[in-house]
């Protein structure tokens, strides 16, 4: 019931705020926890709407446009999923005039055994946890027969194209993880995302900020794989680049990043 990992590639696995823009909101932004269940359909459509239109989507879902509801729908199952997971904490960005509205959001797995991810883990009673289980387990049903036998598939995906990129996530991963014990135990963002007419404030830097508070606490690092325009933000607030994708598809540019706690420099 507590297992998790980033086996689960998706496109928002290349994190990033997409580029830098001016804002076209001033309203003050505040950060709070993510409330399970009802924020995750809101943070699916921030994610499928951010990352519509960038060359990575075309390559794994090059009929998004002719098929929009499918293309949402991964981003709202897969938010979903991750807040059933006592592994996971998800923060969101708000405006202060409408707390219960998401404008962003980020979303950590807690990684390896230590005590760092026992308390994370039960930080949710044994009820809790047992219940997130369940819920997940149905939830996991319920959308396969929605998607397979209502929906007919998700007719927005290339099936190659989206193998291809989970292996592509695999061989990072290999490289710059596995079989590497002071990077076991660590929090690894899965998506980092802010709505294009909010970018610009340092949203993502303070989602970032949540993170590396709990990091630093731990004494232990934050992982993420980083797109070509997120990886600016992320060098800003202390993160390094440990190599570029491994596969030739951003052109040199992002890649897997790290950030390691201060006590471990």
């Amino acid at each position: 019931m507590s297992t998790s990992s980033t086996d689960a590639i998706a496109v928002e696995a290349h994190t990033s705020p997409l580029k830098k823009t001016v804002p076209k909101y001033q309203e003050e932004l505040i950060v709070r926890e993510a409330r399970r269940l009802w924020d995750g359909p809101e943070i699916g459509r921030i994610a499928a709407t951010t990352y519509m239109h960038t060359r990575l989507s075309h390559f794994v879902a090059p009929k998004r446009y002719q098929y929009p509801q499918d293309w949402e729908r991964g981003f709202v199952q897969r938010a979903q999923k991750r807040l059933l997971d006592p592994r996971s904490l998800t923060f969101v960005l708000c405006t202060k005039s409408n707390p219960d509205l998401p404008v962003g959001y980020a979303t950590f797995v807690r990684l390896g055994n230590d005590k760092g991810a026992r308390k994370q883990i039960e930080s949710h009673s044994r009820l809790e946890r047992i219940g997130m289980w369940i819920w997940s387990l149905l939830y996991g049903v319920v959308w396969f027969w929605i998607v397979n036998f209502l929906a007919g598939g998700d007719k927005s995906e290339d099936k190659k194209g989206a193998v291809m990129f989970v292996e592509w996530g695999k061989a990072d991963r290999k490289i710059h993880w596995d079989g590497k014990p002071e990077r076991e135990n660590r929090w690894h963002a899965l998506s980092v995302v802010v709505r294009e007419e909010y970018q610009g404030r340092k949203g993502g830097k303070r989602l970032m900020t949540e993170i590396i508070g709990k990091a630093e606490a731990e004494n232990v690092v934050v992982g993420l794989e980083s797109s070509p325009a997120g990886e600016m933000m992320y060098r800003s607030v202390g993160f390094e680049l440990l190599g570029r994708f491994s596969s030739d598809f951003e052109r040199d540019q992002g890649g897997v990043m790290m950030y390691t706690p201060k006590a471990r420099r």
